[in-house]
């Protein structure tokens, strides 16, 4: 979290939250008119979901920042703005944020992503894929929940009714996203502008007790949420249960 304060030191991260945040915002508004249907009638896919992961790992806490603002900006201009853009906001951001905090600690170093891989051994090659697909599926329920729960605390929308709409946009907008991921990190990263050059950190974010505690937090309180969450249904239990989930994901998110 403390990376997402320190940011606003370095001219060129508030620069990369200004595209980042044009760049979701057009991508909200363009896109939102198309969607594709996943079971028609029932759940539907919007695009812009591909986004927020990789503009997280990409540029860090800029990203995080910039979708954040992004999501207001396409509220605003879509006609959806209100109290809910707020966890619209939170929601997003930490799409991104958990994108950067957890990939940085558990995938592999920048120097491991720039080599040639075609000769190395096959769990090198393929323990990336797995961990950036595990990411995606903790920080999809994570983000389903801020938003679900929000959304239903303020009596928009009932949590079960868009929280598996929410985590199927999620999770297949991380993982289809990875795609852009692997087309996009090496040009980005030549081009000196990915997050953890700008920011020219002493040592790679470690994986000590503090990581491993704000990720425990973080998957239980998303996943957990979400699971508990639709049980409960339209229960007076919902509210205060899976706040409980939702207070998890934002304290470990900070512990990360």
């Amino acid at each position: 979290m403390r990376s997402c304060i320190l940011m606003w030191k370095y001219p060129q991260m508030v620069v990369l939250t200004a595209v980042t945040a044009a760049l979701y915002a057009t991508a909200y508004i363009a896109l939102s008119p198309f969607s594709i249907d996943l079971v028609p009638g029932v759940l539907s896919f919007s695009i812009r979901t591909i986004f927020p992961m990789v503009f997280g790992i990409l540029f860090g806490p800029a990203g995080a920042w910039g979708l954040g603002i992004g999501n207001i900006v396409g509220d605003l201009f879509t006609g959806s703005l209100a109290l809910g853009s707020v966890f619209g906001f939170l929601s997003n951001a930490l799409l991104g944020y958990l994108g950067f905090t957890l990939w940085s600690r558990f995938g592999p170093r920048p120097a491991q992503l720039d080599a040639d891989t075609e000769d190395a051994p096959a769990g090198d090659r393929v323990r990336p894929v797995l961990t950036y697909l595990a990411i995606g599926v903790v920080a999809a329920a994570a983000s389903a929940v801020v938003l679900a729960w929000g959304l239903d605390l303020l009596g928009f929308v009932p949590f079960r009714v868009v929280a598996v709409t929410l985590a199927a946009n999620f999770v297949i907008g991380n993982w289809v996203g990875g795609l852009l991921y692997l087309l996009l990190h090496r040009r980005v990263r030549a081009m000196g502008v990915t997050w953890d050059e700008i920011m020219d950190l002493d040592q790679p974010p470690g994986r000590g007790p503090r990581a491993l505690l704000g990720t425990a937090l973080v998957a239980v309180g998303g996943i957990a949420g979400w699971l508990v969450g639709l049980q409960l249904g339209g229960s007076d239990l919902l509210t205060p249960v899976v706040g409980v989930a939702f207070v998890a994901v934002l304290l470990g998110a900070a512990l990360l």
